[in-house]
């Protein structure tokens, strides 16, 4: 499809803008574009979503997004494994995804009905076999529905956003790492270099036993690190963990 002049103005705007600040990606997709309802994520290599960042939606909705639907998601990034490697598309609409009878019959379709939700469009990002991000965008009752130029427009800006968005991935594992051994912190509080290993992994999704196996220690050494990461950053769990240190990034 042939963009208008128009578009690729907007275009050129936004590589601009988010190229002086990535934490503007969602503020310039509504500005130039309208995609006023945006959710930023990352996917584990399990293609599990972590690290949402809800743009411009009510607090219920993202309440019952976190709490009950996220994997219902017709457009979930598991739901899209299957299409690596076989399409060169990385932006779709949701009817796409599903069709009207599959939608009408997943339990998805009461969180589209109780929040009024018309339209869905995401885009992935990923290699040749992994999942590691994406945005989605939402239409509302009394906004226009998405068209194929909003997918072309985001099609074209696929290319500079898998690069934004693994510069800012980059960026955060710098950050983090600094403030876990940052040596102005309490001595008993700071990570060794063998819990900084694991945690590496835990981000990654992989379980006590393939982290052991990578790591060529025993699974009960793995508890062990566990159990020592959870008592100085004062937590009980990995969930726990990774929000302790990632807003410790922040």
């Amino acid at each position: 499809m042939n963009l208008k002049k128009a578009d690729y103005r907007n275009i050129i705007h936004f590589i601009n803008g988010s190229l002086s600040d990535h934490k503007q990606i969602q503020p310039l997709f509504s500005e130039l574009f309208q995609f006023h309802h945006s959710l930023l994520w990352h996917a584990d290599e399990k293609c599990d979503m972590h690290s949402l960042k809800f743009y411009n939606f009510s607090e219920q909705l993202i309440l019952d997004y976190k709490e009950t639907h996220n994997m219902n998601d017709v457009m979930h990034p598991k739901k899209h494994l299957s299409n690596l490697g076989g399409s060169k598309e990385s932006v779709y609409l949701i009817g796409e995804m599903a069709t009207p009878k599959q939608l009408l019959s997943s339990s998805y379709h009461k969180f589209i009905e109780r929040h009024e939700i018309i339209d869905q469009m995401v885009m992935y990002l990923s290699t040749a076999t992994a999942i590691y991000a994406g945005i989605g965008f939402v239409r509302f009752k009394g906004e226009r529905v998405f068209t194929r130029n909003d997918k072309a427009v985001l099609q074209t800006l696929s290319t500079h956003m898998q690069h934004l968005v693994i510069n800012s991935m980059r960026i955060k594992e710098v950050a983090t790492v600094n403030v876990l051994v940052n040596s102005d912190a309490e001595p008993k509080t700071i990570l060794s270099n063998r819990e900084l290993e694991i945690y590496r992994l835990i981000v990654k999704g992989h379980s006590n036993i393939e982290i052991a196996n990578q790591l060529f220690i025993t699974i009960n050494t793995v508890k062990k690190h566990l159990r020592n990461m959870y008592e100085k950053k004062q937590v009980n769990n990995r969930t726990g963990l990774i929000y302790k240190l990632n807003n410790s990034a922040r």
